[in-house]
């Protein structure tokens, strides 16, 4: 009777440890591994754009976390390019290592990587004073000597002789303006009039306006100028 009881506590405590242990082992079974867990790169999606039209090829090479791969992309498509070794958040570093004749090469340029396919766009720029290059054909790359239109020339001409030209006239056309005012005031009396004329003629820079009118208009110089030419002649010190 004591035996058989000390063979059931046995059995039972063996049945418990057998219980333990699977929990444990599939407890251990839902844990994902480590190595699993590890997400890889989408790789790089290059779009290229050429101005030279669509007909040729780019070459691109991507670089990202030490590891390096090489894509081909026509012009006007697009191609995507992946790695094992790249890591979503790492920096990849793009150089296009050939391209269409007479187009500028992309280098150095970045784009972080994702769990997605990350998209470049790039325009192969055609070899210009603006777009210039080591791979660009000789003569190419320096600016080039642009002729002035001869009409533009003349144009800037004529302009800055009309310019000149309304420098000398303007001032006529005011002291003409001057004599018409007083000759309305003084109508009725010559006298006033003669000494107001000797007195503009007398104002600095007033009489050769009024010598140059008369002889633009051939028109007689106003009374009293004579006098007043007389004073000027007459005044060593005068400088006009």
């Amino acid at each position: 009777m004591l035996n058989g009881r000390r063979l059931g506590a046995k059995g039972a405590k063996q049945a418990a440890g057998f219980g333990l242990l699977s929990v444990i082992a599939a407890a251990i079974a839902m844990s994902p591994a480590p190595a699993a867990a590890a997400a890889t790169s989408g790789g790089v999606k290059i779009i290229l754009t050429c101005e030279t039209g669509t007909v040729g090829t780019g070459t691109f090479k991507v670089t990202a976390n030490g590891s390096s791969s090489l894509v081909t992309v026509p012009c006007g498509g697009s191609a995507t390019v992946t790695n094992p070794s790249w890591m979503p958040g790492a920096t990849a570093t793009i150089d296009q290592t050939a391209g269409p004749a007479g187009t500028v090469l992309a280098t150095n340029q970045r784009v972080s990587l994702a769990t997605y396919a990350a998209s470049f766009f790039t325009v192969a720029h055609a070899c210009s004073p603006a777009f210039t290059g080591p791979e660009c054909p000789p003569g190419t790359s320096g600016r080039r000597a642009t002729a002035v239109p001869w009409w533009m020339i003349a144009g800037l001409i004529t302009f800055l002789l009309l310019i000149i030209l309304g420098g000398f006239l303007f001032p006529v056309v005011i002291v003409g303006q001057q004599i018409r005012y007083f000759h309305r005031i003084f109508f009725d009396n010559p006298e006033a009039f003669r000494k107001a004329m000797r007195n503009l003629a007398l104002m600095p820079g007033m009489a050769w306006r009024i010598r140059l009118r008369s002889k633009l208009l051939r028109v007689p110089l106003p009374p009293g100028f004579e006098d007043a030419e007389q004073v000027i002649r007459q005044d060593k010190q005068r400088l006009y």
